[in-house]
């Protein structure tokens, strides 16, 4: 299984909180014509779902802040024991384009956080380079329940 993770919280600016929603979905990319093939091959199930699970995880997010939605860019995702270090770049969304499929705008600003896994609850800081939440924020946030988030069945790489 791929990682699905959802954190919540709060960023803190000064004298300003505003709600923070994290969500992180991790999925490995097949080339079509290597399905095929190991689909076609004498491979069970079990082999193949092996040999896919031989390939590198890549991840891909979105950040709420308020009423602001930003995706997450080039994130970086690590464990080291019970701790796991995220590290992404933030762009904007312009909700008619991201229904359509096109890209995020341009960078505005990027995120860093450590979450413990045994307590549930995580630390970081944030910057936005632009628009009405432009700032420097610290973060605390939490595990979202299990009942609004699919389990982590499968660990980040250890470092």
């Amino acid at each position: 299984m791929i990682p699905m993770l959802h954190y919540r919280g709060f960023a803190l600016s000064e004298n300003i909180s505003s709600v923070l929603s994290i969500w992180i979905e991790g999925m490995r990319e097949v080339d079509p014509a290597r399905a095929r093939e190991l689909l076609s091959s004498n491979m069970s199930l079990e082999e193949i779902q092996a040999e896919i699970s031989r390939g590198n995880i890549t991840y891909r997010g979105v950040l709420r802040l308020a009423q602001d939605v930003y995706q997450l860019r080039g994130i970086a995702l690590t464990r080291s024991g019970n701790i796991t270090r995220i590290d992404a770049e933030l762009a904007g969304i312009r909700f008619r384009e991201a229904r359509a499929g096109e890209e995020a705008e341009a960078l505005v600003g990027n995120i860093s956080l450590t979450i413990d896994e045994d307590l549930q609850l995580g630390k970081g800081s944030m910057r936005i380079n632009v628009g009405n939440a432009k700032g420097s924020y610290s973060i605390i946030l939490e595990t979202a329940p299990d009942g609004m988030r699919r389990v982590w069945h499968h660990q980040a790489p250890r470092v």
